[in-house]
């Protein structure tokens, strides 16, 4: 029989081996009877039905590759078998006539049915067509599915690790004047005045970028420069930049099949989300339910949990006070 870390690298096996080697196992296979005996061992039976279950925890497209391996199959149903034999040694202790060991045990299977029925009501919701509503929702508002504007410049960096601030400043000023003069060659200025082995350097050449991506100084700098232009010298936590504008992209609506996925993954997850709020909030504000309120409060233990006081203070500091947590704390005034 396999150890439980031989079984958690099988599973990692299953999960990384690709689709196309499972399909034959999910068109073809013919599972056992649940009730056919795998190991047996007095009263601790492992059947079938134990090992399709166990195997619930692996993805659903995957188990098909899973159960191809006889070393995954066998390490699935002995780790069932150790772990009921030793469950069996639990009941002949007695330990499972503890009242409250066994609302948990009861816990743990209302948790797990809980979760089936979310996945009941989730694939309900993948069941509706969305198409229609993503599309409605892109034609609403398109505002939503603009590209980025984007730039394309070059520029010319002076660092400022290795020399003061005003020295930078004055050598870009130079780099500045030399760039605007006719028929200047602004890479060849770059390559001059940007200090090798600047991370921040590509070459003079940075290609197109969004421009949200640069730093808030650049951004401003550059948002009403034209093309051909060449900017005064800018400071930003790296140094000192000069630019040259070659070229701007305006935002552009991204087509709908570019964005409809995006979409309908979104509203998938906001109806499912729905969905389970809906089904809770019926729960709780059934008219039938019944709270002992006096029978709760005696659960309580006197006292004070320092963790959980301490918790509540975080959570106080974090937010703005309230008017009567402001006056709880002003001194009295002089008389």
């Amino acid at each position: 029989m396999f150890s439980n870390r031989i079984l958690a690298a099988c599973i990692a096996l299953a999960l990384a081996s690709p689709a196309s080697s499972q399909a034959p196992a999910a068109s073809s296979f013919k599972p056992l009877p649940p009730e056919t005996p795998l190991v047996a061992d007095g009263p601790v039976v492992v059947t079938a039905a134990d090992f399709e279950g166990n195997i619930l925890r692996i993805p659903e497209d995957k188990r098909g590759g899973f159960r191809m391996s006889y070393d995954r199959v066998i390490a699935v149903v002995d780790n069932v078998f150790v772990a009921r034999s030793v469950a069996q040694k639990a009941r002949d202790a007695g330990l499972d006539k503890d009242p409250a060991t066994q609302a948990r045990l009861q816990q743990l299977q209302d948790s797990y049915l809980a979760e089936l029925y979310l996945k009941k009501l989730e694939q309900e919701t993948v069941k509706v067509d969305f198409e229609q509503r993503a599309r409605e929702l892109y034609i609403a508002d398109k505002d939503k599915f603009m590209t980025d504007e984007e730039v394309r410049m070059q520029q010319i960096l002076i660092g400022v690790k290795c020399r003061t601030k005003d020295a930078a400043r004055a050598i870009a000023k130079r780099a500045h004047d030399e760039a605007v003069k006719p028929n200047a060659d602004f890479l060849a200025l770059s390559k001059r005045y940007t200090d090798e082995g600047d991370p921040t350097d590509k070459g003079g050449d940075l290609g197109w970028s969004p421009v949200k991506a640069f730093v808030p100084q650049v951004r401003e700098a550059v948002a009403t420069m034209k093309k051909g232009e060449i900017s005064e010298p800018v400071e930003s936590p790296f140094g000192f930049h000069v630019f040259r504008m070659l070229d701007r992209k305006a935002p552009q609506v991204k087509p709908f099949d570019t964005v409809k996925a995006e979409i309908i993954a979104a509203e998938k997850a906001k109806a499912q989300k729905k969905r389970t709020e809906d089904t809770i909030l019926a729960i709780r504000s059934s008219g039938t339910v019944v709270t002992h309120a006096d029978s709760i409060e005696k659960l309580v233990a006197p006292g004070v949990d320092m963790n959980e006081l301490t918790r509540k203070a975080r959570e106080a500091h974090a937010r703005p006070a309230t008017e009567e947590e402001k006056k709880s704390v002003l001194l009295p005034e002089k008389k």
